[in-house]
């Protein structure tokens, strides 16, 4: 079983009209942040400070370097580094070593930091994005299909293999994404499923809703303090009870679940549509796949009433797939993969800690699940995890931000007002739409 990074529930906006207007003011806010480190391979908006002495070594933005209401904060950052024995001309000597990295690098275009922030804040819920803002945690996105050219030797050299990485030591805590290619440009056609386009945007939004699942697990109490995980303890060496049961149980159901529907005539329908897409790509025609066609007309019908009678309502949701069985078998085995991960960076020989190890993985793979497949489909694969994290990991993140912040913060669906024109897209400034891929 493989995790699937190409397919999105719904395609990201990328414009300012498109989006919910809380969305759009979080996206604008991270950039306005500083944190927000982008790399498109020949483009970057950081610089690396390294001092072997002190065994110092982070990323800088340029917004950090210029814009007048972060260089206190930064110069303050570096002062501490120093632990204020640095003198005024050494932190300015720093401040113009490090403008001349930028300087001799590709600037990133204003509307692809804009359209990038975008994408990234809709992958989690707006309150983890408050939190991230809060906390000031900085947020690296890179073209590559790995992290490693993000980072400093000794960091490289530990994980710069991932695809995405967070910590959750209660200090240090950073998000690394990776999209595995442009997000902007044109599809593949040879291979739309990766690399650039779509699928590097699925990709860039998938990744970003798992790692910021593994943000929003972290408990915080009303003073903003990180305290514990709600899926393990902070040392991740055991599981808890609630989250431990609850994967179980997923795991256990979504097996029964996908059986049911193959009982109920999918497994035929996957015969069927197997054989259909092998012609397909042959381009084989005839009687012979017209016959089967219809035999796939009859399974999907008998489906799709099965679905209606038994209330699982989420299969209607695949039913203008091409190949509708076959989507279904692989958001299954998707859902089984999250839920039961197996790379070696998982296992561990003391049992407990591999249970809680799954137990971080399964929880924080929800919210990614949700962007891929839809809340609809999640909620009833994952049907207890799913409520863990909507209904505690959520509401727990909105209590105690409202405690340090003393707001009442409310979820905001809310889009901008359109106009006619706007409506029937004449005189729009829109460039670029990406073009969403579902295909195995």
């Amino acid at each position: 079983m493989t995790s699937i990074y190409h397919i999105l529930d719904r395609v990201p906006a990328i414009y300012k009209q498109d989006m919910e207007i809380e969305y759009e003011h979080l996206a604008m806010q991270l950039i306005k942040s500083g944190k927000l480190r982008i790399d498109t391979d020949d483009c970057c908006n950081f610089a690396r400070f390294t001092e072997p002495a002190l065994n110092i070594s982070l990323m800088v933005s340029q917004e950090e370097l210029t814009s007048p209401h972060l260089i206190p904060e930064t110069t303050k950052l570096f002062q501490n580094l120093y632990r204020n024995s640095a003198s005024d001309q050494k932190i300015k000597s720093i401040f113009d070593n490090l403008k001349k990295q930028i300087q001799k690098l590709q600037p990133v275009k204003k509307e692809v930091t804009e359209m990038l922030a975008r994408i990234f804040v809709q992958s989690a819920h707006p309150i983890v994005i408050r939190w991230l803002l809060l906390n000031k945690t900085e947020v690296f996105l890179t073209y590559s299909h790995n992290i490693g050219d993000m980072m400093d030797m000794v960091s490289w050299q530990r994980v710069g293999g991932n695809s995405g990485m967070q910590s959750t030591n209660g200090k240090d805590v950073a998000i690394f994404v990776s999209c595995g290619g442009n997000p902007f440009a044109e599809n593949n056609k040879d291979h739309p499923t990766y690399g650039n386009g779509f699928a590097a945007a699925a990709r860039l939004q998938i990744i970003a809703a798992q790692e910021l699942g593994h943000f929003a697990d972290i408990k915080r109490d009303d003073k903003g303090r990180q305290i514990t995980r709600h899926s393990a303890n902070f040392s991740g060496t055991k599981a808890t009870d609630k989250v431990r049961i609850a994967r179980k149980n997923d795991i256990i159901h979504c097996h029964n679940l996908l059986s049911k529907l193959l009982k109920a005539g999918m497994k035929k329908q996957l015969d069927y549509e197997t054989k259909l897409k092998f012609y397909n790509a042959n381009k084989v025609s005839g009687l012979k796949v017209y016959a089967i066609k219809f035999m796939i007309f009859i399974y999907k019908f008998r489906l799709l009433n099965y679905s209606s009678r038994n209330n699982l309502i989420f299969v209607r949701k695949f039913k203008t797939d091409e190949y509708m069985a076959l989507m279904i078998d692989a958001m299954f085995k998707d859902m089984q993969a999250n839920l039961s991960p197996a790379a070696d960076v998982y296992k561990n020989k003391n049992p407990e800690i591999e249970e809680a190890i799954a137990c971080i993985e399964a929880l924080a793979r929800v919210p990614q699940q949700a962007v891929k497949w839809g809340y609809l489909t999640t909620k009833e694969t994952m049907h207890d995890l799913y409520k863990i994290y909507y209904n505690e990991v959520i509401p727990s993140l909105i209590t105690s931000y409202n405690a340090i912040t003393g707001e009442n913060y409310q979820r905001d669906f809310k889009k901008p007002k359109s106009n006619f024109f706007s409506k029937i897209n004449i005189f729009s400034n829109k460039k670029l739409v990406l073009k969403p891929v579902r295909e195995l």
